[in-house]
């Protein structure tokens, strides 16, 4: 059951927030960086644990350096996706733009369907608003359900309304089997912590041991994908530029776990480059290989 209270925030708080120009939400940006670092300290402790086991030939200041970049950063990603419960077409169309259109283009002619597995990088919703105007194929999103049901509905109707078709984890493999003559892309964000430890795959990622799901994987070489990794640079505030880069162009032609292999080491290369993007106050490492 919904709680009143979950729906007068949304309707008297972040509903009205998301109609202000993110200049102004920038500024609440700054004063809840400061609130969530410095007073609240939301997850420190498992982001500071996070950097220091990731980076390990780096010293506490530099650790700090990139723990305030990356409050700054989720604070800001926090108020743009705000901004994007209400956004308009054509502002998330300004603030997103694809470095590299031709490569999908090319697959689409093809006739190719297309595995884009991305991680918790840069703001992943200005990305879901923006795909399906930009490109020619038929935009999925994998995607897994929240308890609270009026919080789930209210992300699911922000992220399909210019036309993201979003598939819910239990149906991925029912999808997956229809027959569609339009060649799809599907976005997959598969860098959580894996659901089912025991039959994760393990490698060494941030200098960690590190499970991961391979679901992805395992569908799309059965179908034969093309598999491709995507990202996104914030070239300013609020401004992202995404790309794509190969993975391998028939998955069904490559070597058990090289599709997860190649997307761990893409995922660790930009996140070294810019390590306050990522998602650190996820316990990413809270399963053990067994």
């Amino acid at each position: 059951m919904v709680k009143v209270g979950d729906r007068l925030v949304f309707y008297l708080v972040i509903k009205p927030l998301s109609y202000l120009p993110l200049r102004v939400l920038f500024f609440f940006s700054n004063i809840t960086y400061f609130l969530a670092y410095s007073i609240v300290k939301y997850r420190r402790n498992v982001v500071r644990e996070n950097l220091i086991n990731s980076f390990p030939e780096k010293n506490l200041l530099e650790i700090k350096k990139i723990e305030k970049d990356f409050y700054r950063h989720f604070t800001d990603f926090i108020f743009e996706s705000i901004k994007s419960i209400s956004i308009t077409e054509r502002e998330v169309l300004k603030r997103t733009q694809i470095k590299n259109p031709e490569l999908l283009d090319r697959y689409y002619q093809e006739g190719k369907n297309v595995l884009v597995l991305c991680g918790h990088y840069n703001n992943w919703e200005f990305y879901a608003l923006s795909l399906p105007k930009k490109i020619k194929h038929t935009a999925y999103s994998l995607y897994q359900p929240l308890k609270n049901k009026f919080l789930d509905r209210v992300i699911l109707n922000s992220r399909k309304r210019n036309g993201m078709k979003l598939i819910a984890s239990k149906k991925v493999v029912s999808f997956f089997q229809e027959e569609n003559n339009k060649p799809k892309l599907i976005v997959v964000v598969n860098d959580q912590s894996p659901t089912n430890p025991n039959k994760a795959y393990w490698n060494t990622f941030l200098n960690q041991t590190t499970g991961w799901n391979i679901g992805p994987e395992k569908l799309a070489k059965k179908y034969d994908y093309t598999v491709l990794f995507g990202h996104s640079v914030a070239l300013s505030r609020g401004i992202y530029q995404v790309e794509f880069k190969l993975i391998s162009e028939h998955a069904q032609s490559t070597d058990n776990d090289y599709i997860t292999d190649k997307y761990a080491s893409l995922l660790e290369e930009i996140i070294r480059i810019h390590p306050e993007s990522w998602l650190w106050s996820h316990k990413r490492w809270k399963h053990k290989k067994e």
